[in-house]
């Protein structure tokens, strides 16, 4: 586990780095795109090998972000579709551990209201000013799905307080902190600093976190 957690997070920090430093450079895109296949290949094949109904969902999801990651230097809009699709299997996997009872309506709500209350004032702020009303409509679909995914996470945990629920609920806020920074970045046309780094940060570590509570499991 060691040595996989060592080829991932050194992937990870060449991906940084190209991100940063070569991404105008020739044959960047080609390069982007097989970094971006080979660091989601130990997760895959080495850390998400559990047979709980989270294991097995999250390894259909890394396959489809596998290939959103291999669309998205290509052709953007198709690669965030994709990615849609995949926070879809995250809002799925995690409800699979709610309880949706009347009796558990505030731990649904309370985190629901947070995660919302966030997503909609980085929002309004940032995004919603910059863009064209296709787009303003496009990121809008594309928050409250991933908004809800990152809710259910935290329902999640706050329903049964176990140690993987907590560990894939910081993994699913990463990944929301993730897309936020793309979106930002290239369709709002901000400026993040060291985006490359701050961008394989969150993501990277966020999925790696999502993916090793596999390993805490017990059903």
């Amino acid at each position: 586990m060691l040595i996989v957690s060592v080829v991932y997070f050194g992937l990870a920090l060449i991906i940084a780095i190209n991100d940063t430093f070569f991404i105008g450079s020739p044959h960047y895109t080609l390069i982007d795109v097989v970094l971006r296949i080979s660091i989601l290949l130990p997760l895959i094949f080495a850390v998400v090998q559990r047979n709980s109904k989270y294991a097995k969902v999250l390894y259909i999801t890394l396959w489809v972000i596998l290939f959103a990651d291999a669309t998205l230097p290509i052709f953007f809009p198709l690669g965030m579709g994709i990615f849609l699709i995949a926070h879809l299997f995250n809002i799925y996997n995690f409800s699979q551990y709610i309880e949706f009872r009347k009796e558990k309506l505030l731990s649904l709500l309370l985190p629901a209201l947070f995660a919302f209350g966030v997503a909609f004032g980085l929002y309004f702020f940032f995004l919603f000013p910059h863009e064209s009303v296709l787009f303003q409509i496009f990121t809008a679909v594309y928050l409250l799905v991933i908004t809800l995914a990152w809710s259910f996470s935290m329902t999640n945990y706050v329903q049964n307080k176990l140690g993987w629920a907590l560990m894939a609920s910081l993994g699913m806020f990463l990944f929301f902190c993730t897309d936020f920074q793309v979106a930002y970045e290239f369709l709002a046309h901000g400026d993040i600093p060291n985006f490359g780094f701050v961008n394989a940060f969150t993501y990277y570590t966020g999925l790696f976190l999502m993916s090793k509570a596999t390993w805490s499991i017990q059903e």
